[in-house]
């Protein structure tokens, strides 16, 4: 059984950033963060007050950034980069807000850093191309600098994969859960490395991250053959991509199985969760036999099977949705 945080005892906001870091190690150190790249070098790095798109706040994280790049402990790299905001957030909104505020910031350093001020203009005025958002307003697959391009497996070296995590959920087996507010960075070369190099990691973590997203939604009683679940994800997956293909067929008045309508597991999730549920419905019953963990989990939460699939892909990106078997 999994135990949600007791809301009743929040984070005291009196600890200074030391006593906050020296939690956040523990934490990592004890292994409760599932996510792979959580253990490592790390540099924690302490922010001031940052309110605003200013251009004092880019010189400030472009010369922290530059410092980052250029870290090493014992000759290797550090490889994570720890931003501690001044103090804690206090509701979902202004998480999303503040973690934001920084996104475009550090871009915008990245930028300053190669002297590109055109994009520096671009980034503060949130305006950069390639960010699409997700259901929830979310950019998704988050990269400071350079993006990498679509189909290539060359990753910029310098690009950064940037993400916020919070005390605010409800439960601590969510991927997104930390002791303390913190925006951590890590180098996205190492996520296309590990995908390709270490799959088994990847599917791992990837499952890991599908059924604790159903612990957060739904609650931690929830009863879950994991081994079950394990075997029947894939389906769930298929039917997000399947959605998606049928909905941009409708658009491009081509049939579904063409390559052109199989989209991307981000943009795949977003379009699911716009499809109309009845679709759902109808690929929900051509594959109820094989659905017994879905089935079960209607029973236990009367939720419908587009919330409690759109619940096990929360996250967004090929980071957290596994591969998918098709028909």
């Amino acid at each position: 059984m999994h135990s949600a945080r007791n809301l009743d005892q929040p984070p005291r906001p009196d600890l200074s950033p030391q006593q906050r870091e020296a939690d956040i190690r523990a934490s990592i150190a004890n292994r409760e963060s599932i996510c792979p790249y959580a253990p490592g070098l790390a540099r924690f790095v302490y922010l001031p007050e940052i309110d605003s798109l200013k251009m004092d706040h880019v010189y400030y994280l472009a010369k922290e950034l530059k410092a980052f790049y250029e870290a090493k402990e014992n000759g290797k790299r550090v490889g994570r980069w720890m931003l501690l905001p001044d103090k804690e957030w206090e509701t979902h909104e202004e998480a999303h807000t503040y973690s934001e505020r920084i996104f475009w910031l550090l871009n915008a350093a990245y930028f300053h850093l190669v002297r590109d001020r055109k994009s520096v203009h671009a980034a503060l005025n949130q305006s950069l191309t390639g960010f699409e958002r997700g259901h929830h307003g979310e950019i998704l697959v988050p990269i400071i600098g350079k993006q990498p391009k679509r189909g290539s497996n060359v990753i910029p070296a310098k690009s950064l994969f940037y993400s916020a995590l919070s005390p605010l959920y409800r439960s601590k087996q969510f991927y997104r859960y930390s002791p303390h507010c913190l925006i951590p960075l890590v180098y996205a070369s190492e996520f296309e490395e590990l995908r390709t190099r270490h799959t088994r990691v990847t599917e791992n973590v990837t499952f890991k991250m599908a059924y604790v997203g159903l612990y957060e939604v739904f609650g931690d009683d929830l009863h879950i053959n994991l081994e079950a679940f394990r075997s029947e994800l894939p389906i769930w997956g298929a039917i997000i991509d399947r959605i998606a293909a049928i909905m941009r067929a409708k658009y491009t008045n081509t049939s579904s199985q063409e390559d052109l309508n199989k989209g991307c597991p981000s943009t795949n999730l977003l379009a699911f969760r716009q499809c109309n549920p009845k679709l759902v419905e109808i690929l929900y019953a051509k594959y109820m036999s094989k659905l017994s963990v879905l089935n079960s989990l209607i029973k236990q939460t009367g939720a419908h099977p587009i919330d409690i699939i759109g619940a096990s892909f929360g996250g967004s990106g090929l980071y957290i949705i596994p591969g998918y078997v098709r028909d």
